[in-house]
């Protein structure tokens, strides 16, 4: 068992199916003695979240990159970073292999591409050919000149390495290629690798969240752990990535929470009278009441949007909306409290007419749920509940597992099972924990490096420029920044780097330390290994902004 798994408690006695009418309490299992572990992060005061009428979740505000303005070394801090390139590590260091380095930038993405009305019509092959035809219709009206010319501000990247083996033996060799995205980016970020021209099979190592967390007013408030901070320079991945640890637990097996009991109480065919606007139910909802010691029980959610805590007085309000006939989780839909720790006491259900938390919100009458306690564990219930939480975030692009980890990652470091807690997660709804944020991962493979001989190894991928959003008007609208970092996170020595440009006659430098120089064509360049971070900002040429 882990050690976030030794901090938790066992399990209670189970309880038989019941059915809740308002007010009518659940009897809780027989109480045992239970060894303290960490508190919610509810102060002594009540604190209320909740919404009226309500048709999803309370939205939380997300990542922040930055700010704009001047960093490091001349290079602009941009709103949204995309990150730098970095360099190839090997999972073992070895002193017999010798590399060299070199990595071009391609803009070819910035070249306009003509796409006509018609092929835009004809890739919607899902449709009708009268409905393709209305699409057809709609883009000639849009663009009467019969299409339109496209182009991105990604860039193409080849970072290739010549890896030599110095011995008389051959050198099996562990690589280690890394890139920053989140889970749901995941195809779009991902490197290829080729080892002397021949794709490599790879595994995918997974960071941690790269980021952290500031106030609901940002700067003004900084003590706030509500929102979200992404990393805004390459000096955040600096301080990620130097010590080695972050990488150490991305190649490590990720948390274990089998062993960890939770008490499950499942609510389901919840029902009420239908909403009625004139009679003032205005958003049916279901109230769940019970006691607490907030030093010995902790609560986790699915399902719920309302709470309220009041830890001075033991009692904790968990509530959500009544789905209503014609809706999509009409009849159908599961709420869930998990309690981890000592199990509550005194649980009661109410209907409220109209969603609202304050004291005098007006009842109503004939509502209940069924529900079924049991004894499960934490692994078996997030296993069931994450994939549905998954699907209604709509994200895509991650397996199952690789989801599972990071969310139970970000549960356990910032989460109420977290010694320290953020606000953001402190209701315990599981549906607030993000799994997909930015983060730095590594691809994974094997490379033999014959004795005396040489292997090319290369790594292509498409690469986002960091940018200012259009609406703040900063100096730097118009800018894309692309950046790379010569040594940062690598145990491979590089003898020599080089950079190499290709700008397809579609940018102008604004900013840079590369020492490109497109008027005198100056496209390849010699990196200084003492030189740790290489940035270039560029905005469209005057061609490119002909078409």
């Amino acid at each position: 068992m882990s050690r976030e798994s030794e901090r938790l408690l066992e399990a209670m006695n189970s309880l038989s199916d019941t059915t809740l009418e308002e007010n009518v309490p659940v009897t809780a299992g027989k109480k045992r003695s239970w060894k303290k572990w960490a508190a919610l992060a509810a102060s002594l005061a009540v604190v209320v979240l909740g919404v009226g009428i309500f048709t999803g979740f309370i939205p939380l505000l997300g990542g922040r990159a930055g700010q704009s303005g001047s960093g490091s070394g001349g290079a602009s801090v941009f709103m949204s970073y995309a990150g730098p390139v970095f360099p190839l590590t090997l999972r073992e260091e070895n002193a017999a292999i010798e590399a060299q380095r070199n990595i071009t930038l391609d803009f070819a993405p910035w070249v306009p591409v003509w796409i006509s009305n018609q092929e835009e019509a004809n890739s919607c092959t899902w449709l009708t050919e009268e409905e393709r035809q209305e699409v057809l219709e709609l883009h000639n009206e849009h663009f009467p000149e019969g299409g339109r010319y496209e182009s991105s501000t990604d860039i193409l990247v080849t970072d290739s390495y010549t890896l030599t083996n110095t011995s008389a033996e051959d050198q099996h060799l562990t690589v280690l290629y890394p890139f920053v995205s989140g889970l749901e980016n995941l195809e779009e970020n991902r490197p290829a690798l080729a080892a002397d021209g021949a794709e490599l099979e790879t595994t995918l190592r997974m960071g941690t969240y790269a980021g952290g967390f500031e106030g609901v007013w940002g700067a003004d408030d900084p003590e706030g752990t509500t929102n979200l901070v992404y990393p805004h320079s390459w000096t955040d991945y600096q301080a990620l990535l130097s010590d080695g640890s972050y990488l150490e637990n991305a190649l490590g097996p990720g948390p274990d929470v089998t062993g960890v009991p939770v008490i499950v109480y499942k609510l389901t065919n919840p029902y009420s009278p239908e909403r009625d606007e004139e009679a003032g139910i205005t958003n049916p909802t279901l109230r769940v009441t019970f006691s607490l010691d907030y030093d010995r029980t902790t609560i986790l959610t699915y399902g719920f949007h309302g709470a309220s805590y009041d830890r001075e007085a033991g009692v904790m309000m968990q509530d959500f909306s009544i789905p209503q006939p014609g809706q999509p989780d009409y009849g159908s839909k599961e709420y869930y409290l998990l309690v981890l720790g000592a199990d509550v006491e005194n649980m009661t259900i109410q209907g409220y007419a109209n969603g609202s938390l304050e004291e005098d919100a007006p009842k109503l009458e004939g509502c209940g749920a069924t529900v079924e306690r049991y004894e499960s564990d934490l692994d078996t219930m997030l296993r069931q509940l994450l994939p549905l939480i998954w699907e209604e975030a709509g994200q895509e692009g991650a397996d199952f597992e690789m989801y599972y980890r990071a969310f139970l990652e970000q549960l356990l470091a910032y989460g109420v099972l977290s010694d320290e807690p953020v606000e953001r997660y402190d209701t315990g709804w599981l549906e607030f924990i993000e799994g997909g944020m930015v983060r730095v991962c590594w691809l994974e493979a094997q490379v033999t490096v014959p004795a005396g001989e040489t292997v090319s190894l290369t790594a292509s991928m498409t690469k986002a420029g960091s940018y200012d959003f259009d609406c703040t008007g900063t100096d730097n609208v118009g800018v894309c920044g692309y950046d790379l970092v010569t040594r940062l996170g690598s145990n491979l020595a590089c003898s020599a780097q080089t950079a190499t440009l290709e700008d397809r006659g579609q940018i102008e430098i604004v900013r840079q330390n590369f020492g490109f120089d497109l008027e005198q064509g100056t496209a390849t360049v010699t990196l200084d290994p003492a030189e740790e971070h290489y940035y270039l900002e560029v905005r469209a040429s005057g061609a490119g902004k002909q078409q």
